[in-house]
Parts: structure tokens; sequence; C-alpha cells
């Protein structure tokens, strides 16, 4: 048999509401609405109560529907003449169920609809209103929130012109900055150039006097010797010749040996040996000069103030033992009688210094003592203080420590050991708060050991820690 278009009243009847397919297996449910078993199954499936219709959204305690047959048997027949997936084409602007024209719109379900359809149950109780009005009011709020978009945009674009600009200007300032710093450097590697070809000046020339004075000295003293050699060579052969050749002329080369008076030029050494102090001290100073500018350059370039920290007895753990000036701290044998406050660590041997920072640069140098067992760096306000816990970022805590015989930076998941080269004995730790940095130094040499990167967003404090009877840590006035 030849497929046919039905109408679309026909084929609407005969289609179900939820999955648009004509209906298979259709029941019935008590408001009067038919769908598909398996629709309403999977509609009201995981519901206990309260089982609205798909379509009326009436509501029904008991899940209760039953088969339709006749609808099964409509919907067999009128199957056999549709096309498969066909229905009469919508005619532009009309209502596909009514053919009436969309003179109407729900603001429920927000779609355009008939005066049928706004008659019907399904939009009884729904708002609606006139279609121009409701294109109107639409109109009204896509022009306001355009405006509004619009305004929003001029806002970020402006901004954007702004900090562009703004980041212009920082460019060029930093430029400048640049190049001032490169000239100040330039001016001052100058200046220490010719200070260096002075003073290489002064020693070549100090050099060559001793040479020239060597040569002059060594002159005088190859003459002196050679008049020397030649009267002892003939006061020997005098005295070999016989009694009457000896006596003749004997006055005479007796007088010329003992009118002889040999002078001894001034030594090299006593000549130069003032000149040679005068520049040693030069070179002490200079020396001592250039240590104090280094220290100072280090201190005033950006490294913050120098903190002059005391610990803090009520964060200490009771085995650890404070000096009376809270300057120095050590490990006990035994516990102390202290009272358990909240700020006390009271497993780990950790204590905390009296001060702590929220902005700004700061140092503060720590002595260690050689052996194994001690750690400190800074550690967040909020790091917890009660039960066991470990010593890492995760924890809110940056820094280093001495381990089995070792140096290292207490990172995650595994530490970091640290190249010092040499044995520690006082660290310097950096806070830049606004920098986000936590670094350490060797004190002695001022040779970066390790740099943590934390975006701070609390109140840190110097933390320390000592786990170990035989060893300390002292903080540096």
């Amino acid at each position: 048999m030849a497929a046919v278009f039905l109408p679309g009243n026909l084929q609407d009847e005969a289609t179900c509401s939820v999955c648009l397919e004509f209906f298979k297996d259709p029941v019935s449910i008590e408001c009067g609405h038919n769908f598909c078993r398996a629709c309403i199954t999977k509609s009201w499936r995981g519901l206990e109560m309260d089982f609205p219709c798909p379509q009326c959204r009436e509501i029904f305690q008991q899940k209760n529907f039953r088969p339709n047959r006749q609808l099964a048997n409509m919907c067999e027949i009128i199957s056999q003449f549709a096309v498969p997936g066909a229905k009469e084409a919508p005619e532009e602007g009309l209502c596909e169920k009514h053919r009436e024209a969309f003179k109407l719109f729900c603001r429920d379900d927000q779609r355009s609809i008939c005066v049928v359809c706004d008659r019907s149950r399904e939009h009884r109780p729904h708002t609606v209103v006139p279609i121009e009005e409701a294109a109107q009011e639409y109109k009204e709020q896509i022009k306001s929130r355009l405006d509004f978009l619009k305004k929003e945009r001029q806002e970020l674009l402006e901004f954007k012109s702004k900090d562009d600009k703004k980041s212009q200007e920082l460019l060029k300032t930093i430029e400048l900055e640049r190049q001032m710093l490169i000239s100040e450097f330039e001016g001052l590697r100058q200046f220490l150039h010719d200070q260096e070809h002075l003073l290489l000046s002064q020693l070549e020339k100090m050099e060559k006097g001793i040479a020239k004075k060597q040569n002059e000295n060594l002159t005088e003293l190859s003459k002196e010797i050679s008049l020397l050699n030649q009267l002892i060579t003939d006061l020997k052969e005098k005295i070999q010749q016989p009694v009457l050749e000896l006596l003749k002329d004997v006055t005479s080369i007796l007088n010329r040996s003992n009118g002889l008076k040999f002078q001894k030029p001034v030594p090299v050494s006593s000549d130069m040996k003032s000149s040679i102090s005068n520049f040693s001290l030069k070179t002490v100073v200079l020396k001592g000069v250039l240590k104090k500018f280094k220290e100072t350059l280090q201190d005033e370039l950006g490294k913050g103030e120098k903190e002059d920290l005391t610990l803090d007895p009520d964060t200490a753990n009771q085995l650890l033992i404070l000096s009376t000036d809270l300057k120095s701290v050590r490990m006990g044998c035994r516990k102390q009688e202290l009272p358990d406050n909240p700020k006390r660590f009271d497993t780990n041997s950790r204590v905390l210094a009296l001060e702590g920072f929220k902005s700004g640069r700061h140092y503060w140098e720590v002595e260690v003592g050689a052996s194994d067992g001690w750690a400190f760096g800074v550690a967040r306000e909020s790091v917890r203080r009660k039960g066991l816990t470990q010593f890492s970022p995760e924890e809110g805590i940056w820094a280093v420590q001495q381990n089995g015989g070792r140096y290292w930076a207490v990172t995650s998941p595994q530490r970091t050991p640290l190249c010092t080269g040499e044995r520690l004995s006082k660290v310097r730790v950096y806070l830049d708060y606004e920098g986000e940095e936590v670094s350490f130094y060797n004190a002695e040499n001022m040779q970066h050991m390790f740099t943590f990167n934390v975006a701070f967003n609390e109140r840190v404090f110097p933390l320390f820690s000592v786990c170990s009877t035989i060893t300390y840590i002292k903080l540096c006035p």
C-alpha cells in the first residue's frame, strides 16, 4: 500500500508527547493523557510519591496507568498509511497543531501560540500576552542589555588604553633605570680600573726603582771588589819575594793598602722598605674598604631591614631549652612542665620567633651547630601546633636543615641537596613578602644556597627546630 501524507491533527493524536513518535504500547493515566508505556515509566523512574503528568503536570499520589488498546489499534492503522517521519509541512506563521496564526506569546513556555492554544488546558494557567506586546518588551530588554554591554565594552576599552599607557610608562621608567644602572656600574668599573692602574703603576715604579738601585750598587761594588782583588794579589806576591826584594818599596804598598777606605752602598732593602710598607698599608685599607662596600651594597640593594629576633617561649616544645635572652635554643633530655597553650608545639621540637611579618622585606642571621639535627626557615601563622606534622611546604613551612651529614632544602615531594662547598656556621635568611621569596645564603661569603617561591596569604613567622642534644641554633643580634 502506498504511503500517504496524513492530516497533522491525526498524526498529532497518534504521537506520544514525550518521545514525539507514534505510540508504542500506549497507556492512559488518570488525567486522560496517553503515553508510550516506556516513556511514562522512564518519566516516573526514581519517584516514590507525587507522580506528575508530563503533559498537564497534574500530580497523582500513585503510579497508575492502564493500556489503551483502541489507541494502539489506531496507531497501528495510521502507521500503515503515514510516510515514516513525515508530517504535513507547517505553514510559516501558523500554529502547526491548529492552523491558526500566532497572535499570542506564552511567557511560561517562552513560545508563540495561537488563540486556540490559549484556550487549551495546556496553556490555561499560563501567562499569555499579545505577540506584539511580548516582542516590544523583549526588544526593550535587548536594547537595555545591548546598551549595558556597549557601556561595559567601552569601560574595558578605556581601562585597556589607560593600562597600556601606564605599562608603557613603567617600561620607559625601567629602561631609564637600566641605563642609569649600567652607567653607574660602568662609572664604578672605570673608577676601580683607574685606581687599579694607579696602584699597579706604583708597584711597577717600585720594581723599577729596586732594579735601578740593584744595578747601581752592583756597579759600585764590582769596582771596589776589583780594586781589592788587585791589592790582595799584590800583597800576596810581595810577601813571597826574597828579603831584599820584599824590603824594596814595601812602605809604598803598605801605605797603598792602609789608605784604602771602602764604603758599602745603601742597601736596596733599606732604601725601598719604607715605600713598600706604605703601599702595604694602602692594600690593607683597600681590602677593608671593598669588603665594607660589598657588605653595604648587599644590605642596601633591596634585602630589607635586618631583624633582631627573639624566640617566643609560648610556642616552644617542652623538650626545647631557650636561653634567658631568648636568642638561642637547644634540646634537653626530658620534657619541662609548661602550660599547654594553643600556640605551643606539643609534639614536634619547634619554636617560633616572637616577631611575624605580613609585608615588606626582612632578613636575619642564624648561627648553627656543626652536628646534625637542626632546621629553620619560615612558617605561616596557621601552621599546625598539635600532633606530629611533616616539615614541608604543604604544612606551611619553608626551611633548610642539616641531616645525615648533609645540608638540604626541605622541598616536596623530595628534599633538595644543597651544594655549600663547606661547613655552615652562619646562615642569612631573606624574606620578601610581596616578592614571594624566602632565600638562604651562607652568611660568611654570601653564597646563595636556595630560594623558595611562595605566594603568601597570611602572616609568617621565623621557625626553628632542634631535634638533637648535641647541636643548637642561635640568633645573631
